[in-house]
């Protein structure tokens, strides 16, 4: 019989670029994957222990201001194999979390 391959994504990882301790829940697609709710202090990565086949469709975050906990425009999808994610500052007093996209090197020859 065939060999049966079960695909398996990269940890999530969430960079915390902002001045602010965060913490918030990455929420998966299937009921056979567990959410992991994470804590990531200022300018440091949060990584997932694991994550097996599981899809991303949900980040949230809340940030630990001064001013208050602000809740943070959450990441959503119907489900991602993406894993690299980032918490940022949109402004005064607004953050979002996203995808992070590499950018190509400069001066690449190709």
């Amino acid at each position: 019989m065939g060999n049966r391959r079960v695909r398996s994504y990269p940890p999530v990882r969430i960079y915390n670029s902002t001045s602010f301790t965060a913490t918030g829940r990455v929420e998966y697609a299937s009921l056979f994957c567990s959410d992991d709710n994470y804590a990531v202090q200022r300018d440091e990565t949060w990584q997932a222990s694991s994550r097996g086949a599981c899809l991303v469709t949900r980040i949230t975050a809340t940030v630990r201001t001064p001013s208050g906990n602000i809740e943070a425009e959450p990441y959503t999808s119907s489900g991602t194999s993406y894993s690299q994610f980032a918490i940022i500052q949109i402004g005064p007093n607004r953050f979002q979390v996203t995808r992070v996209v590499s950018t190509p090197r400069r001066g690449c020859r190709k």
